[in-house]
C-alpha cells in the first residue's frame, strides 16, 4: 500500500485539547493544540487575524449544526462559554438584511437575524435594562 493510499485509509488524529496564551505585547495569541494521534501543534495568530479564525469556526459550525440536526430543530447551545462583550450594534443592510455586529476582544462578528429574532433580542433587552423601583424611604 502507497503512502497516499495509507493515509486516505486512516482517520485524521482529532484534537482533544487547546490551550492558548496572549504575548506579553498582545500582537500574537499561541495556541497548543493536542492531537488524538500526533504530538502537540504551537500555532501562532497575528492578533488582528483572530476575527477571522472565530467567523471560520462559526460558519463551519452553522454547517456542522445543520448537517446533524433534525428538521424544525432549533435547541440552545449547552456548553456556552460566557464572553465579555465589548459593544453590540444592530443596524439594517441595503438589502433589507438585519444584522447584528458583536464585539468580542478584537474580533467584531456580524450575524444576520430574521425579525422575530429581532423583536425577541429587542424585548428582552427592554425587559432586562429596566430598573426595579427604588424601595420606598
Amino acid at each position: 500500500m502507497s503512502i497516499k493510499e495509507e493515509q486516505a485509509t486512516c482517520e485524521p488524529p482529532m484534537v482533544l485539547h487547546i490551550a492558548g496564551d496572549v504575548a506579553p505585547d498582545g500582537e500574537t495569541i499561541g495556541l497548543r493544540i493536542e492531537r488524538s494521534e500526533q504530538g502537540p501543534i504551537d500555532l501562532y495568530l497575528r492578533s488582528q487575524d483572530v476575527k477571522y479564525l472565530v467567523s471560520l469556526l462559526l460558519n463551519l459550525g452553522c454547517e456542522a449544526r445543520h448537517r446533524q440536526a433534525p428538521p424544525g430543530n432549533d435547541l440552545p447551545p449547552s456548553d456556552a462559554i460566557p464572553l465579555p462583550v465589548n459593544a453590540v450594534s444592530v443596524g439594517q443592510s441595503n438589502d433589507d438584511h438585519t444584522f447584528m455586529i458583536v464585539e468580542v476582544g478584537l474580533a467584531s462578528l456580524m450575524f444576520i437575524l430574521s425579525p422575530q429574532y429581532l423583536e425577541q433580542i429587542g424585548q428582552t433587552m427592554l425587559l432586562l435594562s429596566r430598573k426595579s423601583p427604588s424601595p420606598p424611604s
